[in-house]
């Protein structure tokens, strides 16, 4: 009735004609239909006529007009992201232009004119498969679609699993060119560095390392204080701010590890070579000065400057492991670097005593695929947390420390790691939890750091695995910020890294900000507003990638092995309404028992608290190990009965 009220009509134009720009999301339904979905799923018309512009999955800037019929139709005028940047294809020829037909119907006609990157070969033939990526798109000022062949398929196909879960979730899936480096030379020559070439500087790390990032230097001052110098890879000496490697890092954020197949975040030839702090090589390095006394405390003069290194040895985990556990082999090639290794055992020792009372260890189990020729698994080993590891990684988090603070004094603003502990929205049935073993505390006090850390001290004293599975439920994630914020987990009252600037963009940015302070720079620039939002989503990203990526490749490791009757140790991690999620400690699959292997009729499954009841006997709780066999391998899951 409305829809052809004539006056409505007339209103209803009149009144678009006024209206502001919109933002959406394109979807191509047919030949001659498109819409534009906004996020408050408010439905809009796209003519065909402006097919030739958009691209399946664009989100995009577009203005409201009436057409013929009286529908509200958009007209797009910019692009805001593109979805759909990497994909795969097969090559098609007309008349000696090479064109690629993506596998994924992405654009009306579907048909892309193809440039090829300077290291891949060009005599393509008709149907060859390859990887492409969107270079020109008409919303963003170009007259075409236009794509760059990144992969040729033949030699590598082995890792298209690895590919089509990146693709998937639009993530590189190649290094940053190396071309890009072409031309690359040291930025800040006009300033000052201080010339530490001559002291012992070590540096550890995984024995196939070549980004290596960090190195150390110890001092001993008296026998109730050391001199620590952590000395950090300057990426930021050769990287201009918004230049185009600048802006290929802030796209990526990080590193992406992948089991078997690593993503950098820069181009190899400055990661692995000229910011790489390989040994009897002078590198520019950005580096933290601190005291640390036999307590632990950090001394309140922390001094950063810039200076120049050059690393005396490439020692590896294991070796350093071995030798201090006075395992295997292996020992120091001279008395300076068994020094700086006895130093830095001396560290660790000494800041443990402030780590054991301020830091939340969840000892969570790492695991690793080992791989032979071409993807193929050979094993799934447990990735064991040794000394060296953790003398690495509490000298870095030490450092952290140190800059989050002069971030903090100097700026106010920084790239903040905050991690706020318990979720509010879920603090009652947290409460409820804790009530049923005697621990009691209000909401105000759980929001509180001092209430994190007095939870978990509680919950270890106990000793209750079963526990400290349930509290996880009701916990928050670690996200990032430009604004300083607390990290629950370790007990700061805020947290900013720099420490792995080849590996993350954030920390690139922080070490921008820390070198403007050593050099004492006019108007500082506070980091982007949304960029804290597009590091969060590209980590999360990542993390689903991996997760994707490791549930193949364990499926793809059973149908390799013979698992006939062959019985896994299992821990119940979470109980659901449908069966019981459980994991193999062997190796750290993760499979399900269905509901209906669970073989009574008189099962009672409290989801919430985790348990399930045959009438009123506790049968089953999360953190119990059972004994399971592998009944089915579905495309996405591993079927297990108890036994």
């Amino acid at each position: 009735m409305f829809y052809n009220n004539k006056l409505l009509l007339k209103l209803k134009k009149k009144f678009t004609k006024n209206l502001p720009p919109i933002k959406g999301f394109v979807k191509i339904l047919n030949k001659k239909l498109g819409i534009l979905e906004t996020d408050k799923n408010n439905i809009y018309y796209i003519s065909s006529v402006y097919f030739k512009y958009i691209m399946e999955g664009d989100y995009i800037l577009a203005n409201i007009e009436n057409n013929d019929d009286n529908k509200l139709q958009v007209i797009p005028i910019k692009l805001l992201k593109s979805n759909v940047n990497i994909f795969q294809g097969k090559i098609k020829k007309k008349n000696d232009i090479i064109y690629i037909i993506p596998e994924k119907k992405i654009l009306h006609k579907n048909l892309i004119k193809c440039y090829i990157k300077k290291d891949i070969k060009n005599n393509f033939k008709d149907g060859e498969k390859v990887i492409a990526k969107i270079i020109k798109h008409p919303l963003k000022g170009d007259s075409m679609f236009i794509a760059e062949i990144t992969e040729y398929l033949f030699n590598n196909e082995y890792l298209m699993p690895w590919w089509e879960v990146l693709l998937k979730y639009n993530l590189s899936i190649e290094p940053p060119s190396n071309t890009l480096c072409e031309k690359i030379k040291l930025l800040d020559d006009n300033i000052f560095r201080k010339d530490l070439t001559k002291l012992c500087f070590i540096t550890i790390d995984s024995k196939d390392t070549k980004d290596i990032d960090d190195a150390l230097y110890i001092e001993e001052i008296s026998e109730e204080k050391i001199l620590v110098y952590v000395a950090i890879a300057d990426p930021t000496a050769y990287i201009q701010k918004d230049s185009k490697i600048d802006k290929i890092a802030s796209q990526r954020m990080f590193t992406n590890y992948l089991p078997g197949l690593t993503i950098p975040l820069l181009p190899k030839f400055l990661s692995e070579n000229f910011c790489s702090l390989k040994p009897k090589k002078k590198r520019p390095v950005l580096i933290c000065k601190m005291i640390i006394n036999k307590n632990g405390f950090l001394s309140k003069k922390i001094i950063f400057f810039t200076g120049w290194i050059k690393s005396n040895a490439k020692l590896n985990y294991n070796d350093v492991s071995d030798w201090l556990e006075k395992k295997g082999t292996w020992k120091p090639k001279n008395n300076e670097i068994k020094k700086q290794i006895i130093f830095l055992y001396k560290f660790y020792l000494y800041r443990k005593k402030w780590n054991d009372q301020n830091i939340i260890n969840f000892n969570n189990t790492n695991y690793k695929f080992i791989f032979g020729e071409k993807g193929y698994i050979l094993d799934i080993v447990i990735e064991e947390k040794r000394i060296a590891h953790k003398i690495i990684e509490t000298a870095m988090i030490t450092a952290n420390i140190c800059a989050s603070e002069i971030l903090y004094k100097k700026l106010g603003f920084g790239i903040y790691n905050i991690y706020y502990g318990f979720n509010i929205s879920k603090l009652k049935k947290l409460i409820n939890l804790l009530n049923e073993y005697n621990i009691k505390y209000d909401k105000k006090f759980l929001m509180t750091l001092k209430g994190y850390k007095t939870i978990y001290n509680k919950i270890y004293d106990l000793k209750s695995s079963f526990i400290l599975n349930r509290i996880k439920k009701y916990q928050l994630i670690t996200l990032f910020n430009t604004k300083p914020g607390p990290h629950f987990a370790l007990g700061l009252k805020r947290y900013a890294t720099w420490t792995s600037p080849i590996r993350k963009f954030g920390d690139i940015i922080n070490h921008r900000l820390i070198k403007s302070i050593i050099h004492k720079s006019s108007n500082i620039e506070k980091p982007v507003d949304d960029i804290y939002i597009n590091m969060n989503q590209k980590r999360y990203l990542n993390k689903q990638a991996k997760k994707d990526l490791s549930n193949f490749l364990y499926l793809q490791y059973f149908k390799n092995m013979s698992i006939r009757n062959k019985i896994f140790i299992s821990e119940i991690i979470d109980i659901l309404f449908i069966g019981i999620k459980v994991r193999f400690i062997e190796n750290g699959a993760y499979a399900f028992v269905p509901k209906k292997f669970l073989c009574t009729n008189n099962i009672i499954i409290n989801q919430e608290k985790g348990l399930i009841f045959n009438k009123q006997k506790l049968l089953y709780k999360v953190t119990d190990k059972i004994k399971v066999i592998i009944k089915k391998i579905n495309i996405d899951s591993i079927i297990v009965k108890i036994i």
